[in-house]
């Protein structure tokens, strides 16, 4: 993180805050939010944004935070994490279990490739590893590679976040999800190879499994290749374009650039 903060916070006047929902350092340390606005996404505003829902005064993602599981103020029990907007033990839809979080690995900057492993400041997570750009057709938003086709906060572009009621498909801002994808939540998925909504919303396959052809299986289907948890066409998808699934290029060491 900054000043010493942890990866996600930012040291202003001596406290670690994270900016993008402190009202009093909105996006950068001493930017306040007037009177009745308050911060999401980094942005000051009259109401929550990308789907998130305000609680009290600040803009949670209920559907991970274990102090607002689901709803505003259903904190989840001793040991159990929030995963999907319900609390259990384990985490779901192949993200994984860091503390009292469920996280992405494959994109958070705190947990890149695996708990505690945090990105250094200007690198971003993706595909499971730290690098100074983002890959497989991904946009760095916000310090984040986030999918700017599907992201209700960065759809079409960064920051440019959803109405409430809305999703994000194709770029686009608006009440349905196109081009065969389904409206799970907030967002659109491909319920074909989605592992967190496999045939249909909240359908989960286990740890270990992939979701091919909307069912959860061990291996993949239909000539599609197994590329970490996700099946996909190595022929048109650009994140694993060719033969074989492939990572980001890793940026160069400090040695190297010396």
């Amino acid at each position: 993180g900054s000043g010493g903060c942890p990866a996600g916070l930012q040291e202003c006047s001596g406290k670690c805050v994270a900016t993008a929902v402190d009202a009093a350092n909105c996006g950068s340390c001493g930017n306040a939010c007037k009177q009745g606005e308050i911060c999401s996404a980094g942005k000051c505003a009259v109401e929550c944004l990308g789907g998130a829902t305000l609680c009290g005064s600040e803009c949670v993602d209920t559907g991970f935070n274990p102090h607002h599981c689901g709803a505003c103020n259903t904190a989840c029990g001793v040991g159990e994490v929030c995963s999907q907007g319900q609390c259990s033990v384990e985490c779901l839809g192949g993200t994984t279990k860091c503390g009292q979080l469920c996280v992405d690995t494959k994109f958070d900057t705190a947990n890149c490739g695996s708990c505690g492993n945090a990105c250094t400041l200007g690198e971003v997570c993706s595909a499971g590893q730290c690098a100074l750009e983002c890959a497989g057709g991904t946009t760095k938003c916000a310090g984040g590679c986030v999918d700017t086709a599907s992201n209700a906060a960065h759809c079409g572009i960064c920051d440019n976040a959803c109405g409430a009621g809305e999703v994000c498909s194709a770029g686009q801002c608006g009440l349905k999800c196109f081009g065969g994808t389904t409206k799970c939540g907030n967002g659109c998925v491909d319920s074909k190879t989605d592992p967190a909504n496999c045939g249909g919303c909240g359908v989960a396959c286990k740890p270990g499994e992939v979701c091919s052809a909307g069912q959860c299986a061990l291996e993949c289907s239909g000539g599609t290749t197994k590329c970490g948890s996700v099946c996909v066409s190595t022929e048109n998808d650009p994140a694993n374009c060719g033969a074989a699934c492939r990572a980001p290029v890793a940026p160069p060491s400090a040695a190297a650039t010396a």
